[in-house]
Order: C-alpha cells, then sequence, then structure tokens
C-alpha cells in the first residue's frame, strides 16, 4: 500500500510541469476558436434604428391598428400602408411623424367638408379653426367644436318648424319636446322625428279632406291613403285634392244645368196650358153677352135663352150669326142712316120743285 501511494505521488509531480505550462496555449487556442463564438442572428431578421427585432414587430402591429381604423383612401391610411411596405426605418419614421402629418391633413380636408355642408354656426366655427391652421385647433373643431355649432343651428332651425307649423298638431308638439330637450334629442328631431310627425299630420288631413269632400276628392283621398307612401298622401294635399274637386264641381255644374233645362220646359207647358184655357174662358165670355142681346123679344124681356152662335169660315174670315151683331154692324148702321137722310133730301127737292111749278 504504501508503494502504491509513492509511485502516485512520484507520477503527479512529474505530469504537473507539463500541465501548467501548455495552459496558455490552450488558452490562446480557445480565443481564436470559432466553436466558441457569440450566437448568429437569424440572416431575414431587421432591425430597426435601435437594433432590435422584436421591435419592429412591435411597429408592424402599431401600424394594422391605424390602417384599422383609418377609411381608405385617406392620407392616414395610405401612408400607413407605404409603411407595412417599406424597411424597419420607415415604420419608425411613420409611427414617430408620419403619422401625425397625415392626419393633420385629414382633419384639415374633414374640417373643409364639414363646413360646406353645415349650417351657419359650424361653417363659422370651421372657418375659424382653418384660418388658425393648427392641429389643435382643428382636433378641437372636430371633437368638440362642431357639435356645439350645430346644436346652434339646429335650434334656429326647430324654432323656426315651431313658427310655421299648426299649434295642436303633431309637427308642432315634436319639435316643441325637441325644443326643451338635449341636444341630442334636437338632432334625432331634425334628422327622422320631424317626417314622422309630418307624414302623421298629412294622413290626419286627408282623413278629413276624405270625409267632407266630394265623390272624384273621396276617390283621391282613398287611393292616396291606401298606397301608405308619404309622397303620396303629400301629392294629394298639394295638388290631387284640387283636380279631384273641380271635375266634382264641373259634374255638379252640369247636373243644374240639366235640372234648369228641365224645369224652364215643364214652366213652359203649364204657361201655353194656362193661356189656352184663358182664351177659351175669354171667347166664351164674350159670346154669352153677344147671345144674350139676341135672344131678347120686342118687349124687352130677358127671360128667352140665348141662341146659339154658329160660324162659318170663308177665305175671308169668320162672320157672326145672323141674329147677333158682328165687326160689320155699326158700318150697316152708319150706311142705312145717309141712305135715308140722301132719301128725305131727294124727296124734299122733288117737292118744292112742283110746288114751283104749280
Amino acid at each position: 500500500m504504501k508503494l502504491s501511494r509513492i509511485s502516485s505521488v512520484v507520477a503527479a509531480a512529474a505530469i504537473a510541469p507539463a500541465v501548467l505550462f501548455a495552459s496558455p496555449a490552450v488558452a490562446a487556442d480557445a480565443a481564436s476558436s470559432p466553436a466558441n463564438s457569440a450566437p448568429d442572428t437569424a440572416p431575414d431578421a431587421k432591425s430597426d434604428t435601435q437594433g432590435n427585432a422584436k421591435t419592429d414587430e412591435d411597429n408592424r402591429f402599431a401600424i394594422l391598428k391605424i390602417i384599422n381604423k383609418a377609411k381608405p383612401g385617406s392620407k392616414v391610411y395610405e401612408a400607413a400602408q407605404a409603411a407595412m411596405n417599406g424597411s424597419a426605418e420607415d415604420r419608425v419614421r411613420f409611427l414617430k411623424e408620419g403619422y401625425e402629418l397625415a392626419q393633420f391633413a385629414d382633419d384639415r380636408l374633414r374640417t373643409v367638408q364639414i363646413s360646406s355642408i353645415g349650417g351657419k354656426g359650424v361653417r363659422r366655427a370651421a372657418l375659424e379653426a382653418l384660418r388658425k391652421d393648427t392641429h389643435e385647433a382643428l382636433r378641437e373643431f372636430l371633437e368638440v367644436g362642431q357639435y356645439t355649432a350645430r346644436d346652434e343651428d339646429n335650434t334656429v332651425e326647430i324654432a323656426r318648424i315651431i313658427h310655421t307649423a299648426k299649434q295642436g298638431s303633431v309637427l308642432y308638439d315634436a319639435a316643441q319636446a325637441a325644443m326643451d330637450g338635449s341636444p341630442e334629442d334636437r338632432t334625432r328631431f331634425l334628422e327622422s322625428g320631424q317626417h314622422a310627425a309630418r307624414k302623421t299630420d298629412d294622413r290626419i288631413s286627408a282623413l278629413r279632406i276624405l270625409s267632407t269632400g266630394g265623390p272624384h276628392v273621396r276617390e283621391a283621398a282613398k287611393e292616396a291613403l291606401r298606397s301608405g307612401k308619404a309622397e303620396d298622401v303629400r301629392h294629394f294635399l298639394d295638388i290631387g285634392q284640387y283636380e279631384a274637386r273641380k271635375l266634382d264641381e264641373a259634374e255638379a255644374a252640369k247636373d243644374k244645368n240639366s235640372k234648369n233645362n228641365k224645369d224652364g220646359k215643364g214652366d213652359e207647358n203649364a204657361k201655353d196650358s194656362h193661356e189656352s184655357t184663358d182664351g177659351k174662358a175669354t171667347d166664351s165670355g164674350k159670346e154669352k153677352p153677344d147671345g144674350a142681346k139676341a135672344a131678347k123679344d120686342p118687349h124687352g124681356t130677358t127671360d128667352t135663352k140665348p141662341a146659339v152662335a154658329t160660324s162659318s169660315v170663308s177665305s175671308s174670315g169668320a162672320q157672326l150669326a145672323s141674329t147677333g151683331a158682328g165687326p160689320a154692324t155699326p158700318w150697316a148702321v152708319g150706311g142705312t142712316a145717309v141712305a135715308l137722310t140722301a132719301g128725305a133730301g131727294l124727296i124734299l127737292t122733288s117737292r118744292r120743285r112742283a110746288s114751283s111749278e104749280d
């Protein structure tokens, strides 16, 4: 056992110098050996300006979120797409300053668009923001100012509707409620509420006209209400009812003229009948006194019935009966008197001549 221990110690003492002298060479070889170099990076990994591939992935994700929120065709959308297709430096540059510049251009364009379609108050606020031409002023208008100005314009518009609407109508009551409500209530009324209220009022007006109009007016009102379209009811109230009323008035005038013509013919027939009856009564009345005079006897008694007169028709006209007086009686009496006077004169003349001869 002692001999083996001694031999181990002797062997270790002999090897130790060789090991100690060989260590620097091993260290030098280890420093230059490729097996112990730094870890390699992926050949396709792109580092950003900070030399960090993971940071570029984060930048890509951030730009994708911007693209999803941006409106296609806007400056922000186009600039973000260009950054995604570019280098890592392009993405960093977009996030640091490109996004802000693109958003500023979009905000300016949006402000101009709102100004072109807004009311008086909105246009005034938009022009003020554009005059300042700062991103802060534009953002303040888009986020706050435009809504405040729009509510002022809405208030003015609702006041105008209240002034022109009929009191007690559905439109009037809805406008009053919106005026007393919130800005959202006023916006909702102008966008949809007023149209629903007008439609209800129009249907009520059409039903009222239907209950009082003529045949053509009632038919036109029913047709408009059956369609269920607001524009049809509005057309009836603006135009249709007046056209139908003209037809009703024309038919009424035609019926009235026809009735007047019938009444006129009846009056003429009654008048002719009355005149014919009066003529017969007059002739009879005239004949009765003449007949009575002819029926008197020489003693003046009137108990004798009057003789019946007969008439004969000739080319020269009608003559009365020989026992009655006719239109030639006065001439006959006058002629007789003249003849008698002439005869008496002749007799007197002849007597004078006879006495003178004697």
